[in-house]
């Protein structure tokens, strides 16, 4: 039997929304517009989880996502406002993978955020409830909704729990809560598969020869993308470079230090990139590994959300759910709060 509602901070609220990446910001926006009272709760300092941007010497660079697509009209009316607000851009429409010098359009925008990812993350929380630094242990069920607890035994409640961390880490929260999914829920959700990412930072005291825009996408390689973001708009300071390693040489390479992960990937850089006059090791300033445990969702849920028929309501979402990955976030967030809304309607 659950227990009655009890929380420490005296705070209830409509909706409880764990994860303040684009799924959980676009679930509580959509939540906020259909008049509900939604609460976010992040383990991170600043919104956004994998629209981040990150300092590194004079300049800065994204640490996370990239660039996005627009495949849906839901998403594109979205982008427009964005691109209304001064929010975002079109950076391309194809990349170079190495064996040319040229990108190689291919009828699609590539959009970039104008200040950085982090920045466009920040506009999406402003006027919403975000507690972050937030460490949950457990989500449990009580007599009327939901009990998250923080790791110094801070309680906070809500009426319906959306869960946007990936996979894995939404059904630990559940099992420390001692929760237990229907069957056919649990198996569908234990076969969403992540793969990591290892992201370099370079700090570069000169230009690196790379292909308009700036970019060089290589699918499948061990150094899967680099980016230079002074060219990219968002590092004016100076020129620092994102390099992505592939979900398989960053699983190879995970249990590696950060010095030695950085020392492969420039390695690496040395055969795909040049600085004019001068090595590319004799050039670098600055650099920094950040590492992304469940970057790219390798299975992914057939559906935008995934709405538990527990009594209490529960609803799954994020990035690997029908995808693709940042359009796919946005509209899994979109979904879920839907999905809450109609169902609090049907009721």
């Amino acid at each position: 039997m659950s227990a009655p509602i009890t929380v420490s901070d005296g705070l209830v609220v409509d909706v409880l929304i764990v994860g303040a990446g684009l799924a959980g910001l676009m679930a509580a926006r959509q939540a906020r517009d259909a008049g509900l009272d939604a609460l976010i709760l992040d383990e991170g300092e600043r919104p956004g989880g994998r629209l981040a941007t990150r300092p590194l010497g004079e300049g800065c660079a994204d640490i996370g996502a990239q660039f996005f697509t627009v495949r849906t009209p839901v998403f594109s009316r979205l982008v427009e406002t964005w691109k209304a607000n001064g929010w975002v851009y079109e950076w391309s429409r194809g990349w170079a993978d190495g064996s040319l010098l040229t990108s190689r359009p291919d009828g699609y925008p590539r959009y970039a955020a104008s200040d950085g990812f982090g920045v466009l993350a920040a506009h999406l929380a402003e006027g919403l409830s975000l507690r972050p630094s937030t460490r949950l242990i457990s989500v449990a069920p009580t007599d009327g909704g939901w009990l998250a607890t923080d790791e110094n035994g801070v309680t906070c409640a809500g009426r319906a729990l959306i869960l946007t961390p990936p996979a894995p880490q939404s059904l630990a929260l559940l099992d420390a809560g001692g929760v237990a999914l229907p069957a056919a829920e649990r198996v569908m959700l234990e076969a969403i598969r992540f793969g990591p990412c290892l992201c370099g930072l370079f700090e570069v005291a000169r230009e690196v020869a790379l292909p308009e825009p700036g970019a060089l996408q290589r699918p499948d390689q061990p150094i899967s993308w680099i980016a230079d973001n002074r060219r990219k708009g968002i590092s004016p300071g100076g020129s620092v470079l994102t390099v992505h390693a592939g979900p398989s040489a960053s699983a190879a390479r995970w249990e590696e230090s950060d010095e030695a992960v950085l020392d492969w990937m420039l390695d690496e850089l040395r055969a795909l990139v040049a600085v004019e006059g001068n090595k590319l090791e004799s050039s670098v300033r600055a650099a920094t590994l950040h590492r992304w445990r469940h970057a790219v969702p390798l299975t992914t849920y057939p559906g935008r959300c995934l709405h538990s028929s527990l009594a209490t309501p529960l609803i799954f979402a994020g990035d690997a759910f029908d995808g693709p990955r940042v359009e796919g976030a946005a509209l899994s967030g979109l979904a879920a709060a839907s999905s809450l809304r109609l169902a609090a309607a049907a009721s």
